[in-house]
C-alpha cells in the first residue's frame, strides 16, 4: 500500500466517506418518511421513543423526531453504524457491517 500515491488514497477516502454519508442520509429518510413528529402548540418537538423534549437545535439542524439517544439505539438496531477502517474496508474487501460488526 505504501507504494500508491497519497493523493490516490486521499481521493478514495474521500470517496468512501462521501458514500458512507449518503448511505446513512437514506437510511434517516426512510426511517422518517412515514413519522409525523409530536409536537405542541408551542412549537415543541417530543421524542418518539422516550416522549423527552428534542432540544430545537437539532429538530432544525435533521428534522429530528428522536433525540440523540433514542436515534442511536435505532439506528444501531437498524444496522446503521460508523465504522472504522476507512479505505482498508475497499483495499481488502472488508466490510463490517455485512460482517455483522458496528463500531462506534
Amino acid at each position: 500500500m505504501s507504494d500508491l500515491p497519497s493523493d490516490i488514497l486521499d481521493i478514495a477516502a474521500d470517496l468512501a466517506e462521501r458514500e458512507r454519508a449518503w448511505r446513512v442520509s437514506v437510511a434517516r429518510q426512510a426511517m422518517q418518511a412515514s413519522e409525523k413528529p409530536d409536537e405542541d402548540v408551542s412549537g415543541n418537538r417530543y421524542c418518539l421513543d422516550c416522549a423527552d423534549v428534542i432540544p430545537p437545535e437539532r429538530v432544525q439542524a435533521v428534522q429530528a423526531v428522536r433525540c440523540v439517544v433514542c436515534a442511536g439505539i435505532r439506528e444501531k438496531k437498524a444496522g446503521i453504524c460508523r465504522q472504522r477502517g476507512g479505505i482498508r474496508q475497499y483495499l481488502t474487501g472488508d466490510d463490517p457491517v455485512q460482517q455483522g460488526g458496528c463500531y462506534e
